[in-house]
């Protein structure tokens, strides 16, 4: 059997990354545009509804965030609104391979932060479980191996070997 070199594998990470985009990206495409009243206050498909059943069940240090989020209506909207845009841009980033380490870092920490907000719903509701394991443990592993083949942050690394801060140098691939 012939070794397999971690540079040939590289080459499969953006089945996952564009996977792990899409994911995220498509969570602000069910809201603002398949669904628009999701982000509507005044519409019974607003999403903060969802976020009052998740109370309950927080855990700390998200728990008192959220109690204080959902007791100030105009803070909940926009808290909504920059979450969805959140996950807009950071899974667009995926997706492109732009600033990976970045996008997974934030994106592991939007989903983490679901799995927090959710706490444990008991057995018969486990998806923000397993959304917060699999996306964010997926996510975070982008900040280790950032993005090589097939992605923009490739192309930018071979005009610019990365960012130097002191004596630390960040590759942006």
């Amino acid at each position: 059997m012939a070794q397999v070199t971690v540079e040939e594998t590289q080459k499969f990470l953006p089945i996952l990354r564009i996977t792990l985009g899409f994911m995220f990206f498509s969570a602000f495409v069910r809201r603002a545009i398949n669904v628009p009243a999701k982000l509507d206050p005044n519409s019974s498909a607003y999403i903060g509804g969802k976020l009052i059943t998740f109370l309950p069940h927080a855990w700390a240090p998200i728990k008192g965030m959220l109690e204080n989020i959902l007791l100030n209506p105009s803070l909940l909207y926009e808290f909504i609104i920059l979450f969805t845009a959140l996950e807009a841009i950071f899974g667009l980033f995926m997706i492109l391979g732009l600033l990976t380490r970045l996008s997974g870092l934030v994106l592991a920490g939007l989903a983490w932060g679901i799995g927090l907000a959710a706490g444990w719903l008991g057995s018969t509701c486990v998806d923000e479980w397993q959304i917060a394991a699999v996306e964010g443990a997926a996510a975070f592993m982008f900040v280790f191996t950032g993005s090589r083949w097939l992605s923009v942050d490739y192309l930018l690394a071979k005009r610019s070997k990365g960012i130097r801060i002191g004596k630390y140098h960040i590759p942006l691939w």
